[in-house]
C-alpha cells in the first residue's frame, strides 16, 4: 500500500510536518519559517479536516460490526460468531460487504483525498503538511486522530507550539474568557501535547514561542530536528516582522 496506489499522498518525497497548537500560540510565525525552506509546502489551518476523516476511518478499524466480519471472513464457517455463520458474505447480512473494508487502505485513500484536494502540493514539493489549532477540541480523540496522521502520512512529524499563558489570555478572542477557563483550555491542550511526544520522542518536537527571542539559535534547533538548514538573512527577515496577537 504504498506510492503506485496513493500518488498524491507520497508525492512529497520525504513526508510530512504537522504544527500542532491552540489559537494565538505565534504559529502563523513558525509556518512562515518553515515555508522559507526550499521544497516546504506548510498550509495553514483547514478547520480541523483530518479530524473528521480520522474519525471515519476509526469507526471502521474499531467498529464491532466491522471488525467481527472482517476477522471472521477469514475463519472456517463454524469458527465465525454464531449470528455470521450463515450469513457473512451474503446478501442475508444486515452489514453485507463490511467484511471487504479494510481500514488501512480507507484510511490512506481518505487521506490521499485530503492532499489532493486540500494540501494540493506544488511542484518540486519534498516537504509537505500544515498548521492547525483545534486537535486538542476533541481530548478524547486526540491521541487516536494524532496516531492516525502517523500511520498514513509517510514520513510524518509533529511540532507542538506553546506560549505563555498570560500572552495568550490578552490576545484576541480569549480576552473575552474567564482567565480560569483559558487556563483550563491550555493546560489540557500541553498535556495532550507532551502525551503524544513522550510516546513519540523520534518525531516529535515541542516549540516555545518565547525562545523566537533568541533569534536564529532557536531556529536552528527547530530545523535541526527537521534536518535542515536555516538561511540566515531569510530567518532574521521572517523573526522581524511577527505578526501582533
Amino acid at each position: 500500500m504504498g506510492p503506485p496506489l496513493y500518488p498524491t499522498l507520497y508525492a512529497p518525497s520525504e513526508g510530512y510536518v504537522f504544527l500542532v497548537t491552540y489559537g494565538r500560540s505565534g504559529s502563523t510565525l513558525t509556518q512562515r519559517l518553515l515555508n522559507s525552506i526550499p521544497g516546504y509546502c506548510i498550509r495553514g489551518e483547514n478547520g480541523n479536516l483530518t479530524y473528521f476523516l480520522s474519525k471515519v476511518s476509526s469507526y471502521v478499524r474499531d467498529n464491532e460490526n466491522y471488525v467481527w466480519r472482517r476477522e471472521d471472513i477469514l475463519k472456517p464457517e463454524a469458527g465465525r460468531h454464531s449470528f455470521l455463520q450463515d450469513i457473512l458474505g451474503t446478501a442475508k447480512d444486515p452489514w453485507y460487504g463490511a467484511e471487504n473494508v479494510d481500514p488501512d487502505a480507507m484510511e490512506r485513500a481518505l487521506m490521499d483525498m485530503f492532499v489532493n484536494q486540500v494540501l494540493r502540493p506544488g511542484p518540486g514539493c519534498r516537504v509537505c503538511g500544515f498548521k492547525e489549532i483545534r486537535f486538542h477540541e476533541d481530548p478524547a480523540f486526540f491521541t487516536a486522530h494524532l496516531e492516525t496522521l502517523r500511520r498514513a502520512f509517510p514520513n510524518s512529524r509533529f511540532l507542538f507550539q506553546t506560549r505563555d499563558h498570560a500572552a495568550v489570555a490578552n490576545s484576541s478572542w480569549w480576552s473575552k474568557l474567564p482567565a480560569a477557563k483559558i487556563e483550563s483550555i491550555l493546560s489540557r491542550a500541553e498535556t495532550l501535547f507532551r502525551s503524544f511526544s513522550v510516546s513519540h520522542p523520534e518525531c516529535c518536537f515541542t516549540i516555545q514561542y518565547e525562545k523566537f527571542a533568541a533569534g536564529i539559535s532557536y531556529v536552528t534547533e527547530i530545523f535541526d530536528f527537521l534536518g535542515e538548514v536555516p538561511d540566515p538573512e531569510r530567518v532574521q527577515e521572517i523573526l522581524g516582522h511577527r505578526l501582533r496577537h
